[in-house]
């Protein structure tokens, strides 16, 4: 007695498989969870408790911008002088950022990167050219 094939040869062959409930899983997976995953990331970039963290880490950020202790300034890896200059603007796209509907997750993004990533933020690296610091600002305030 002879039993029929349960998986056909097509997509034996193509690295897929089907499970008992006829769900085709393989090469498709990985890019669904890929997909659900960015999806899950822009919905938290955009919630209004992200949206109140950054706009808090912004002010903060804007008034140690002008922080007169220099011992205290020498430890920290802010750009003071940079910080300093663009304070104002600071101030202003974390009112924004508060008061925002609709942002744009991709501005959003850009301006976690100038204030987390220290390596290449122009606010912590002074071999980063300051247009770029005034360029990524334009850039999150057009956004907003």
């Amino acid at each position: 007695m002879t039993t029929h094939n349960t998986h056909p040869d097509n997509l034996s062959r193509s690295g897929r498989t089907l499970t008992h409930a006829g769900i085709e899983h393989g090469v498709g997976a990985l890019e669904r969870w890929r997909e659900r995953s960015a999806e899950r990331k822009r919905v938290r970039l955009v919630s209004d408790r992200n949206r109140r963290m950054l706009a808090q880490w912004l002010r903060r950020t804007a008034e140690t911008a002008l922080d007169p202790d220099p011992i205290r300034r020498r430890r920290d890896v802010l750009l003071h002088y940079r910080a300093a200059a663009v304070r104002t603007d600071l101030f202003e796209i974390a009112a924004q950022l508060e008061h925002a509907y609709n942002a744009d997750p991709i501005c959003i993004e850009a301006l976690h990167a100038l204030l987390a990533d220290g390596a290449n933020s122009p606010l912590y690296n002074a071999k980063a050219p300051f247009a770029e610091l005034e360029a990524t600002l334009d850039y999150v305030r057009s956004g907003l």
